[in-house]
């Protein structure tokens, strides 16, 4: 990559369509970067891929790839980890690519005692266009570890093959839809297998946690839920313009009347629910 004018004090580099910026520090509240680089370049951003650090309790060896966004929060909330409470930017339209690629490297010799994942949805920071995180975790002994840095290196060369070189990627088929999970954990396995399918798409995933009910006494179900939901399924239409979107379930992981909740509301918005074998089907067809 060549050098290019610093933005707002931090080295640039640029290749082709895509612009490598260094910035230094915490990145998590640095909302609007998208414009704040639009403002200082007058180049338009249709992509923004964050490479971080990422910090877990576990401290087990792991290269993740994750959306952001903290859409179950209240929009009065202040987020503890940045981002806009109740919203969450569009994810990444390469996120499934993404994580397809890291996936080749998951007996790679460089990295032997990482694991390889996807992440739901988390975090800040805050922006209009489409992002994901691509984390080296989860401890400070990891963090610098070259092999894990040059995997992800060659995720990116393998990802944005065509855009180093200024050509435009073709589209998958239209009728491949955006998936949106719902459900489970937060290193999101029902999304780790679904995406790494050959031309699926990947939205917004949304663990448990993310999705909060209530149920009255009445036995009326309340919540921030259907926000979380409603949030995630417009940011992942956001980024894949003109295509469907498919919602799947990890049914186990939800008590029945907020499964019913969830189907209620998802029937209502006319998003069809898909397992795994009909989203392969799906995939198979387009």
């Amino acid at each position: 990559m060549l050098p290019s004018h610093p933005v707002e004090g931090a080295l640039a580099y640029a290749r082709g369509q895509v612009r490598l910026w260094c910035r230094p520090g915490f990145h998590l509240d640095q909302d609007r970067l998208d414009e704040r680089w639009s403002a200082a370049t007058g180049e338009a951003v249709e992509d923004v891929l964050f490479l971080s650090k990422h910090a877990a309790a576990s401290g087990r060896p792991c290269l993740t790839v994750h959306p952001i966004g903290v859409p179950h929060l209240h929009p009065d909330e202040a987020p503890p980890y940045g981002g806009r409470a109740g919203g969450a930017p569009p994810p990444s339209p390469r996120l499934a690519r993404i994580w397809r690629a890291l996936l080749r490297h998951a007996n790679d010799v460089r990295i032997p005692e990482f694991e390889v994942s996807l992440e739901v949805t988390h975090h800040g920071p805050w922006q209009q266009a489409p992002a994901a995180f691509l984390e080296v975790g989860s401890t400070a002994d990891t963090w610098g570890h070259s092999g894990a840095a040059e995997v992800w290196a060659d995720v990116l060369l393998d990802v944005l093959n065509e855009e180093l070189r200024g050509e435009v990627r073709q589209a998958a088929p239209p009728d491949v839809p955006v998936l949106v999970t719902l459900g489970g954990g937060h290193y999101a396995p029902r999304a780790n297998h679904m995406a790494s399918e050959s031309r699926a798409l990947l939205g917004h995933m949304l663990a448990n946690h993310s999705l909060p009910f209530v149920r009255n006494d009445a036995g009326e179900v309340d919540g921030r839920w259907s926000q979380a939901v409603d949030a995630a399924i417009e940011a992942s239409r956001a980024a894949h313009p003109q295509r469907s979107v498919v919602v799947s379930l990890d049914r186990k992981s939800f008590r029945g009347w907020e499964r019913k909740a969830l189907f209620d509301h998802l029937e209502a918005r006319g998003i069809e629910v898909i397992d795994s074998a009909a989203h392969r089907a799906l995939l198979e067809g387009a």
